[in-house]
């Protein structure tokens, strides 16, 4: 199992592009997933770049329904034609940031009746290798999530908000030759309560890898030492590859307290 960051803010090679949002590519002899697709701009040029043939993905899976993991959908599917999509039942709820007293849109622009939907709840396989993991609200330990008051949803049709329950975020288990690995989209269900959901269902608190976005860029010291001290202490993870959401200040934070960490910029190539 091979993993390759087509997408994320940074770039770690001058022909790439950087842009806000993630993008994935993983593949072994039982499928190829492409696991989000950033904003759109970059990810068909660093695909060419990297050497990879988009459309020869097997699958299409959704993390969440941000604009920014979701925009370059429709250019994938316009040049791949139908393929399996895996997301949450709700990847399309209305996430909306309010910013200067307005709001504004950034969710999913798909047609969810035109697309072939396969929901994911719970822990779900896609292939023999790899399962799409949702960790239910009442599995979401509050100490670990971020819930920032400008990312929001409709409550009800008057044009009143509520803070955004970011119910739509799933994540990946992948089973490769060096063990489990998670692959985080951007962690809106908390870092740690996604590695405890995993080893709930995998019965193992070691894993390979942790690579994507954690989202704890913006958050308090106090709220990312928390996490930092919760993952080192609950979780045995060989290699950590932040990158995304994650912000500097978190990743130097992992890094001051565990074995093997790197930002998983445009161009990171990983064997799993």
């Amino acid at each position: 199992m091979e993993v390759t960051v087509l997408v994320d803010n940074f770039s770690l090679l001058p022909s790439l592009e950087g842009e806000y949002g993630l993008s994935l590519y993983l593949g072994d002899e039982h499928g190829n997933i492409l696991m989000d697709t950033g904003q759109g701009r970059a990810l068909f040029p660093n695909a060419a770049s990297l050497g990879l043939d988009l459309t020869a993905a097997d699958h299409l899976v959704l993390s969440h329904g941000h604009f920014d993991h979701v925009g370059g959908a429709a250019k994938f599917l316009t040049a791949k034609g139908d393929i399996p999509i895996w997301a949450h039942p709700e990847f399309k709820t209305g996430h909306t940031r309010l910013l200067n007293n307005k709001s504004h849109f950034i969710g999913c622009h798909m047609n969810g009746m035109a697309i072939d939907h396969h929901p994911v709840t719970g822990l779900t396989q896609i292939t023999d290798s790899v399962w799409a993991l949702e960790v239910p609200a009442d599995k979401r330990d509050e100490n670990f999530l971020t819930r920032p008051s400008h990312l929001v949803v409709p409550a009800g049709n008057n044009g009143e908000w509520e803070l955004d329950p970011f119910s739509d975020d799933i994540s990946l288990v992948v089973k490769g030759q060096n063990g489990l690995s998670i692959l985080l989209g951007c962690a809106h269900a908390g870092v740690v309560n996604i590695l405890e959901e995993a080893a709930r269902h995998f019965n193992t608190r070691e894993f390979n890898c942790v690579l994507g976005g954690m989202h704890i860029g913006d958050s308090s010291p106090d709220f990312i030492e928390r996490v930092v001290d919760a993952l080192v202490e609950r979780f045995s993870v060989s290699q950590w590859r932040p990158c995304h959401c994650t912000g500097f200040k978190a990743a130097a934070a992992i890094a001051a307290k565990a074995p093997d960490v790197s930002w998983a910029g445009a161009g990171t190539r990983l064997a799993l």
